[in-house]
């Protein structure tokens, strides 16, 4: 059974851009954020229940070599 994932919360959004973009944002821009990125972690939330385990064949990637460049 899948648990439900913790909504981002404001400080984190701001503890985040201060410390790794180092951008302090101020509470009403971590907010603006905020309402884009959510939608955005609950369709990946989304992705992780599909049973994708036992499906066959398995989706590989091959890259070809061309001489077009």
């Amino acid at each position: 059974m899948a648990n439900k994932r913790n909504h981002i919360q404001v400080q984190t959004m701001q503890a985040v851009a201060a410390e790794y973009a180092g951008q302090p944002i101020d509470e009403q821009r971590a907010k603006s954020y905020l309402d884009y990125l959510e939608p955005i972690c609950e369709m990946l939330s989304g992705l992780r229940e599909l049973p994708l385990k036992d499906i066959e064949p398995a989706i590989i990637f091959r890259p070809i070599e061309t001489d077009d460049l």
